[in-house]
């Protein structure tokens, strides 16, 4: 579907054809570095906010650590609310979502720095991770076999 879109320039090095990736966007930076980021998120599958928060960071993180990646610079968190919640209960919920989400960035060394919050039908948690490296500091994973 998304391919006759024609997304991209060309400029992806995480693919052989350069255009959009799957999960990872890999780029070259001005300054000649590489600036790789990816965005995802969690829906709720589980009974636990707290947990939720937690799967919905390493979703997020998971995508840097299958390009190589092992440092994430920076964490944009990215939160929907549920605006069909009792307010007592979307406040108990979006905090423990959050806590959850910051607790598990900070076991990975890395910083929640922002991002973005929206009320939505169902509690959704998850995020944009971004890591600046060299070149040969990760592992294009297009076109990959087995």
């Amino acid at each position: 579907m998304l391919t006759s879109l024609q997304l991209g320039d060309g400029q992806n090095l995480g693919t052989a054809s350069g255009k959009i990736a799957l999960d990872c966007s890999v780029r070259k930076t001005r300054q000649g570095h590489v600036c790789i980021s990816t965005t995802d998120f969690f829906f709720p599958l589980v009974d636990s906010p707290y947990l939720q928060g937690r799967i919905g960071a390493a979703n997020v993180l998971s995508d840097l650590y299958a390009e190589g990646v092992g440092d994430c610079d920076f964490v944009l968190m990215l939160l929907a609310a549920c605006r069909d919640m009792e307010e007592k209960e979307r406040e108990i919920c979006t905090r423990e979502m959050v806590r959850g989400f910051n607790d598990a960035c900070l076991e990975a060394e890395t910083t929640v720095t922002g991002g973005q919050t929206v009320l939505n039908p169902w509690p959704v948690i998850g995020g944009v991770a971004t890591a600046i490296c060299r070149e040969g500091e990760y592992v294009k994973s297009d076109g990959a076999e087995v």
